[in-house]
């Protein structure tokens, strides 16, 4: 597999470079980080355990520190974390090996613990806290080259805006984040190739910015859905459910474009049926959440991100269904209903895909 990668990509090269005469590219370089990614993606058990004992290593200097006393001192822990963030980041920029991104990662995450504690001692104010998590947050979004540190980045920042509306109990504009991270999202899968090659910056933090965007919509989707265990009170789930049926559909018609089908007949049915399916979930964003999440990953050929969605649509599908305020006789006909329209919907899909073929 390995012999046929290098194959495989001087194949596609010369193929591009046929087609656009003025093509110009690198090939060592391209090289270079195909194999490194290929790396990565063979040795994850290796790069998980070296991470597990970076993090080890880190509690260990954790304990030693607030054993000597330092959390008597918010200024000392605000400098300490201040220092492991940038330390991280330094760290990660001249040394590329696994054990650096080990240290790196353990000592980027005890920066933001070390900076929430040191904030919380100074003011014992949730709202400094919080704010002082994005800022830091942001800050390592936009100058980190690591990926890792992205997508954490990407995480705190959400956590930390999720924190600020339940600090103010003013739990209806985890909408507005809501639209915000779909809103992303949705762009960032429809104009991937045009935003990639923009610059080598956005190249870099694609990836981990859209699995950190992914994290945090599901993980902000499952806040509505236990709102019971939360104490919280989000009312008019029709604005997120409108705004991502409205992002999926136009999605679905780019992937319908794409695939060659441009009948009006065939995508009037298309949308009809769609728009059967995911009415009744108008009241239930996280459903049509998930399947954003699945369709937006299918259609960029992002293995990880499809099945992450895929997890989180089974399990917002079991709590949408548990949670229906029907008899178990109802519950039974719409999922007979849903399935028939599915099956209907891949079988009117087989047959336009069998009448285009060459």
């Amino acid at each position: 597999m390995a012999d046929k990668e290098p194959i495989q990509l001087e194949a596609l090269l010369q193929e591009i470079a046929q087609e656009q005469p003025d093509f110009r590219y690198d090939e060592a370089a391209i090289k270079a980080e195909v194999a490194h990614s290929t790396s990565l993606l063979k040795r994850w058990p290796v790069k998980l355990l070296t991470i597990l004992g970076g993090l080890l290593a880190m509690g260990l200097l954790l304990g030693f520190l607030f054993s000597a006393g330092l959390y008597n001192s918010g200024i000392g822990l605000l400098l300490f974390g201040a220092g492991f963030l940038i330390g991280a980041e330094v760290l990660i920029r001249f040394e590329k090996t696994f054990s650096a991104e080990a240290v790196g990662v353990s000592l980027n995450i005890a920066g933001y613990v070390l900076l929430a504690i040191g904030v919380g001692q100074l003011t014992d104010s949730g709202t400094s806290v919080a704010l002082l998590l994005g800022i830091a947050a942001l800050l390592v979004l936009i100058f980190s080259e690591s990926g890792i540190y992205v997508f954490l980045s990407v995480l705190v920042l959400n956590g930390s805006l999720l924190s600020l509306i339940f600090i103010h109990k003013v739990y209806n504009l985890s909408h507005v984040l809501v639209v915000v991270l779909v809103g992303v999202l949705t762009f960032i899968s429809l104009y991937e190739a045009k935003l990639l090659a923009l610059s080598r910056r956005f190249t870099l933090v694609f990836g981990p910015v859209r699995m950190g965007l992914i994290f945090s919509l599901i993980i902000t989707l499952g806040l509505f859905v236990h709102q019971k265990f939360l104490s919280t009170n989000i009312t008019h789930f029709w604005l997120s459910g409108l705004f991502l049926i409205g992002c999926l559909l136009l999605l679905l018609h780019r992937v319908l474009l794409e695939s060659g089908v441009e009948d009006r007949k065939t995508l009037a049915i298309f949308y009809t049926c769609c728009a059967v399916v995911l009415l009744p979930t108008v009241l239930a964003p996280s459903v049509p959440g998930a399947l954003l999440v699945v369709l937006s990953s299918f259609y960029i050929g992002h293995r990880t991100g499809l099945w992450v969605g895929l997890l989180a649509l089974a399990y917002f599908l079991v709590l949408y269904y548990y949670d229906l305020n029907m008899t178990l006789l109802a519950k039974s006909g719409v999922l007979v209903l849903t399935g028939t329209l599915f099956l209907g919907g891949l079988d009117l899909l087989n047959r336009y895909l069998r009448s285009h073929e060459a």
